[in-house]
C-alpha cells in the first residue's frame, strides 16, 4: 500500500467515528503523516518538456533526457526526472530479437528409421585420472547405436568425419539432433 492509499484508509476510519490517532495506528502510518498534508508538486513544465523530448528521442531513457534538460539550463535532479518518467509511463521497452527460421524444425519424436539421428558426448575417467570423451550416434526410432567413438578430445572435424562415415554406409537422415547436457 502506498502512503496515499494508507492516508485514504485512515480518512475512511475517521469518517466512521474513529479517532485520528487510532486510525493511524490501525492503518500503520505515523500520526505526523495524518496531520502533515503533502504539498502539490509544481512540475507541470518539466512533465511537458520531458514528454516532448521523449517523442523526439523514443529509444532513449530518462538519463539521456536528464542530460538534455541540464544542457538546456534546467536545474533538475535525475531522480526527479526518473520519477516523472515512470509516472508518465515513458519507459523504453526492450526490443525482442526475432528468431531466424532456417527451415523445418526438428520433430519431437522420430516416426520411422533414419528419420532423426541423435549424437551426444559422454565423459568417463581412467584409473590414472585421464578424462575420456565418448561420442555416441543413435537412430532415435530404432534406438540402434550407429557409431561409438572414444578419445581424449574431439574436434568438430572428428564429429564431421564420423557423421560422413555413417552417412556413406546408411544414407542421410531426415534430421540430426544434438543432445546438450544440462
Amino acid at each position: 500500500m502506498t502512503p496515499a492509499e494508507r492516508r485514504a484508509a485512515a480518512r475512511q476510519l475517521v469518517a466512521a467515528q474513529v479517532k485520528p490517532e487510532r486510525a493511524c495506528l490501525l492503518v500503520g502510518i505515523p500520526r505526523s503523516t495524518w496531520y502533515d498534508r503533502p504539498k502539490p508538486r509544481q512540475d507541470g513544465d518539466f512533465r511537458q518538456r520531458i514528454r516532448e523530448l521523449a517523442l523526439v528521442h523514443p529509444r532513449r531513457g530518462y538519463r539521456f533526457i536528464h542530460a538534455l534538460l541540464v544542457q538546456e539550463g534546467h536545474r533538475v535532479n535525475r531522480k526527479k526526472v526518473r520519477r516523472i518518467w515512470r509516472e508518465e509511463h515513458l519507459t523504453v521497452t526492450t526490443r525482442r530479437r526475432q528468431k531466424i527460421r532456417t527451415g523445418a524444425s526438428v520433430p519431437m519424436q522420430a516416426e520411422f528409421p533414419d528419420h532423426v539421428w541423435t549424437y551426444d558426448f559422454l565423459f568417463d575417467q581412467t584409473l590414472e585420472g585421464t578424462t575420456l570423451k565418448i561420442l555416441t550416434l543413435t537412430d532415435e526410432f530404432t534406438r540402434q547405436s550407429l557409431a561409438l567413438r572414444v578419445a581424449e578430445s574431439f574436434t568438430s572435424m572428428d564429429v564431421k568425419d564420423v557423421l560422413h562415415e555413417v552417412i556413406a554406409k546408411r544414407g542421410a537422415p531426415g534430421f540430426i539432433r544434438v543432445v546438450l547436457a544440462t
